[in-house]
């Protein structure tokens, strides 16, 4: 694996859809409202497609590295991404 440093962490914000498992009136469904979901962590890999990001990784004493916490986005669902 090349060493890569993982040193600025991001924010990104993107559109998605809205899932909502308990039974709700017809009101409450009418209002329903699309999320807006935050994740925080270092940008792993980009394309044109889509992000690859993680929030946790630990070096293991033989230099590899393990990542958690692993999210890829979809780049059509992504509105803003900030330095935090």
């Amino acid at each position: 694996m090349t060493k890569r440093r993982y040193t600025k962490k991001k924010k990104s914000i993107k559109d998605k859809d809205t899932t909502d498992i308990p039974y709700t009136s017809d009101k409450e469904f009418k209002n329903m409202k699309l999320a807006t979901p935050v994740n925080e962590g270092w940008i792993f890999s980009k394309d044109r497609k889509s992000i690859k990001l993680f929030a946790s990784y630990d070096k293991e004493d033989d230099g590899t590295i393990t990542f958690g916490d692993r999210t890829m986005i979809p780049k059509s669902w992504i509105v803003k991404i900030t330095e935090i």
